[in-house]
């Protein structure tokens, strides 16, 4: 079915948002209703160094003027400067750099271009698109796939002939770059690099990706060449901060869109209560059902983000099963599609097929299609719960939209309360981009792994530097790595590798990793592997008693061989299962940055040592506590960073809140903090921790024990001293959470006021302070007291 004329609709979208708001079950639900106007192009001539065959292959695909981005990008890539490309989903990023680099290959005989995507799917998708683009432009070169999945016979190929390559950062990471002496051709030749959706490379992976070119320019310069970068980005708050951290150079950011668009209207929604009391509402995944089902009868094109991959196959089995219950619509049912990872690649590039071609009218995905793989335009996503970023909220709002006509957005909140704190706030949403995408690529524990791949590849010189990292960091650094695992050796000529193997096949990128615990199940004859779990987790998840959840099936960790890493489990009947109970304590090691007032606050360098107490036995249905046991472990420790901040105990009096009170008041303004803070550093909470302490000494003794997320007070009579919140890094070493937090802390102190104020619970619930019992009587209110307290304080109130 061709996609309805633009009349059409507008109609059926203005129709439809209606019901919402005057619906009686609806329409308290909708918050906001925000209207984005059509936009007209933008268009430039085409530069005068345009080939003809390229402007002619443009032509016959219907382009006949670039758009403005496009066009700025032409010149500043052809230039030889670095370019960060910002621009909505479907406004032609891919053009901005494949014009200049086809443009470049067709002039240089020698030249070759490595593009590097976030996903196989999106690499698989764009090789086709720029294959036909270079057959149209006369060009006999292709484009080659080089990913996990390229059989043998083709990476040979690739690595001998290809000059176009396409490929992911773990294959560069794992296997190009230690491998550089076969890609020689590639390295000596190499004129562009593109970094697509940049804005994914943040955190710990970003940190990681950042030394990874670290080591490409390396080699690069080694064998002579010097590429130019082109990376794109969804919105985001410092696109040209982070382009320029990841490549280590200056880079020019193109912002402006030149790109046409209709009418988009953007509806957050938050789903009716089904339990008032506790504040629990309607899942967004039924919500979303509901409404997906009524525009697919009415005949819209539908996309919906589901947060799971059970999330995406229970919706469209709902989907299905409904419209083939309904009268005259059990052929639309069969037009209803999932699209999730495990897939087989041929079945995802029919679905895509599909929805570019309408034969698929509605299809229910993970974020696997958020990013930009071509399934045409849509008339309305439903965005199930919240992404977790901005920035991704609005990359798969840009699935819905055309160049004419009106689409629909809907944002449907979850229970989280990043999720309750943005429907309840819709203006932080809708208005801009806050969130900053934050890397720290000289993490030592991270250069240090990355130096042992950088040595593996090429022997470092005397003096010789790593990317920005100076030639005295990189000496001590090898030295230690020298000392303490042997693995490099110093030379007349520098360090060179001395270990067997290849480090680069034990460096994740996406953690920070010591070892694994395996997991092996011993319920029958013969024990097997049933899994892995990070050092870290492995703590609260496979101790000795507790019960490990795995596919739907309970299992008893029986025996815990702590040095070898293994946890031994065995398949049980219970029902209940456990949940471990943990402390932070807290010392400052190094302070950044701090500043007084009514709520002092600070940054550095901290180091934190958890304990574990015990665990709870929780049962299934009621989730009512029904034992305790013990947890004989090691304490862990960590270097990091944080941000805190403190409440004097003046402030605490006169905000007539006693040491029992103060608790719940100090557990529950931690919990706003840290939900305000989520949403401004473009994270989630495994990447910023919560913890609380009183002074006792040196350090800070912990006022709350950690319940999973939540935490319950030690001892209601404690005296606090200096009581502090802390919102930490994970990541050992930290990657800049905490420096950014410090200069946004009297907006997030107003934030979680503002949040706490607004939630209609009456005594604390999960969308703001957490549950009561978990805040106690009055934890609501008196975190609110506390907070109103300090910013009047504050501003001479």
């Amino acid at each position: 079915m061709p996609p309805a004329d633009p009349p059409q609709s507008t109609a059926a979208i203005d129709r439809f948002v209606e019901s919402l708001q005057r619906g009686r079950r609806t329409a308290a639900c909708v918050t906001a209703v925000h209207r984005i106007p059509a936009r007209s192009a933008e268009t430039a001539p085409w530069p005068a160094d345009v080939p003809e065959p390229l402007r002619q292959a443009l032509a016959s695909r219907g382009i006949e003027r670039p758009w403005s981005h496009q066009a700025l990008a032409w010149d500043h890539l052809l230039a030889g400067r670095h370019t960060v490309i910002v621009t909505p989903t479907a406004s032609g990023k891919t053009l901005c750099y494949n014009l200049p680099i086809l443009r470049t290959l067709a002039g240089v005989a020698d030249g070759s271009a490595l593009y590097l995507y976030p996903t196989k799917a999106l690499a698989q998708d764009q090789c086709a698109e720029l294959n036909a683009l270079l057959d149209a432009c006369g060009l006999d070169d292709a484009a080659h796939v080089y990913d996990g999945d390229t059989p043998a016979d083709i990476r040979r190929r690739v690595r001998e002939t290809g000059r176009v390559i396409l490929s992911n950062p773990d294959m560069l990471h794992a296997s190009i770059l230690p491998n550089h002496e076969k890609w020689r051709r590639m390295f000596r030749t190499l004129t562009h690099v593109v970094v697509d959706e940049m804005h994914t490379y943040r955190g710990v992976f970003g940190s990681h990706v950042a030394n990874v070119l670290r080591r490409l320019r390396r080699l690069c310069r080694h064998y002579g060449s010097d590429p130019v970068f082109a990376l794109t980005s969804a919105t985001i708050a410092n696109p040209g901060e982070l382009g320029a951290r990841l490549i280590e150079a200056p880079v020019e950011v193109v912002d402006r869109n030149g790109a046409p668009a209709g009418e988009r209207v953007v509806v957050t929604f938050n789903p009716p209560l089904r339990n008032r009391e506790l504040q629990l509402r309607q899942s967004p995944g039924a919500a979303a059902g509901r409404m997906a089902r009524t525009l697919l009868e009415d005949g819209r094109s539908v996309i919906v983000f589901a947060r799971s991959r059970q999330g995406v196959e229970i919706l469209v089995r709902r989907l299905r099963e409904g419209l083939s219950r309904g009268h005259g619509t059990k052929a639309l049912a069969r037009r209803v599609a999932g699209y999730r990872g495990g897939y087989l690649p041929e079945e995802r590039r029919r679905i895509e097929r599909g929805l570019r071609e309408g034969s698929v009218q509605g299809v229910v995905t993970t974020n696997a299609l958020e990013l930009g793989i071509d399934i045409g335009s849509l008339d309305v996503c439903l965005i199930a719960g919240y992404p977790g970023t901005i920035a991704s909220t609005w990359q798969q709002a840009g699935r819905a939209g055309r160049r004419q006509g009106k689409a629909l957005v809907i944002l449907i909140a979850g229970d989280d309360p990043v999720d309750q704190y943005l429907v309840q706030n819709p203006g932080f949403l809708l208005d801009a981009s806050p969130e900053h995408g934050r890397i720290d690529a000289d993490n030592l524990r991270i250069l240090a792994e990355h130096l042992k791949c950088a040595t593996f590849e090429l022997g470092f010189a005397p003096g010789e530097g790593f990317g920005d990292v100076p030639a005295e960091t990189v000496e001590e650094v090898l030295a230690f790595l020298a000392d303490e695992t042997g693995m490099v050796t110093r030379g007349p000529a520098g360090w060179t590798w001395s270990a067997e193997g290849y480090p680069a096949g034990t460096v994740s990128l996406r953690a920070i990793a010591d070892e694994n615990f395996v997991i092996i199940d011993t319920t029958a004859k013969k024990p097997e592997i049933l899994g892995e779990i990070d050092f870290e987790s492995a703590h609260v998840t496979v101790y000795p008693n507790a019960i490990y959840q795995h596919a739907g099936t309970l299992y008893e960790v029986h025996r815990l061989d702590y040095p070898e890493r293994k946890a031994y489990v065995r398949e049980v009947r219970i029902d209940y299962f456990t949940q471990a109970i943990d402390q932070d304590r807290v010392f400052v090691l190094d302070v950044f940055d701090e500043a007084g007032g009514a709520a002092p606050t600070g940054c550095g360098e901290v180091r934190i040592v958890t304990r574990f107490q015990g665990y709870k036995k929780i049962r299934f249905r009621t989730f009512e506590n029904i034992g305790y046991g013990e947890i004989h472990l090691p304490d862990l420790e960590k270097h990091t960073t944080a941000w805190w901040v403190t409440f004097p105990e003046e402030r605490l009096a006169a905000c007539g809140l006693g040491p029992e009170a103060a608790h719940g008041a100090l557990v529950g303004a931690g919990r706003l903090l840290q939900t305000v803070a989520l949403v401004h550093l473009m994270c989630t909470s495994g990447d910023l921790e919560l913890t609380w302490g009183t002074r006792v000494g040196d350090g800070w003794e912990p006022i709350a024990a950690r319940r999973g997320r939540a935490a319950e007070p030690v001892d209601g009579g404690t005296v606090l001293e200096s009581p502090t919140i802390f919102l930490y890094d994970r990541c050992p070493g930290g990657v800049g959470f905490s420096e950014k937090l410090f200069a946004l802390g009297p907006r997030l102190l107003a934030e979680a006021l503002a949040l706490v104020d607004g939630c209609p619970c009456e005594d604390g619930c999960p969308a703001c302070v957490g549950p009561a019992d978990l805040v106690g009587a009055g934890g609501k209110e008196g975190a609110a007291r506390l907070l109103r307290h300090v910013i009047g304080a504050g501003q001479g109130g």
